[in-house]
């Protein structure tokens, strides 16, 4: 009769790099050190890290949803003026726009940190029953945190094709 013995073995994969750390692709295995040392011609790239000051997510949010509000008419401009490019302030918030029945609503908020001082976001954005896209860009200035960029990507416009018949 013959007898088997199962025995562990070594970790194949090599390891790999996410955001600074090393990643094993298997569990680590028990009571053996893992270093962080970079792999042959591997250059460490460190991310810049947002100053204490910068804002997070929900402070994000609830200024994504201030400058919403403005722009479906439900806040007065008035309001979203220091936080607003003086440009981007007379370009969105013209008294002329068409204000959507409904208003809009931001649900899932994304923050990149491209620079010091410049926080990039990104949301979708619900409207009734449709989905946009949000991007906006806010910098860091001596008064505060001021939006330059701000973009509400709408779907095109289904066209019927009885219009197009017609």
């Amino acid at each position: 009769m013959t007898s088997y013995v199962l025995r562990r073995l070594k970790p194949c994969e090599p390891p790999y790099r996410v955001a600074g750390r090393l990643v094993h692709r298997v569990a680590q295995p028990d009571n053996q050190l893992v270093l962080d040392l970079p792999l042959a011609g591997e250059q460490i790239v460190e991310e810049p890290r947002p100053r204490p000051d910068t804002p997070d997510r929900r402070q994000v949010g609830r200024l994504l949803t201030t400058i919403l509000e403005a722009c479906d008419g439900r806040r007065p401009s008035v309001q979203v003026r220091p936080i607003l490019d003086p440009a981007l302030h007379s370009a969105l918030l013209d008294s002329g726009r068409r204000r959507p029945p409904g208003g809009y609503r931001p649900k899932s908020i994304h923050l990149c940190h491209p620079a010091d001082g410049v926080v990039e976001a990104c949301a979708t954005v619900e409207q009734n029953d449709r989905c946009l896209a949000l991007a906006a860009r806010f910098e860091r200035t001596p008064s505060g945190w001021v939006c330059t960029r701000f973009h509400l990507l709408k779907p095109p416009r289904r066209v019927s094709s009885l219009r197009l018949t017609a």
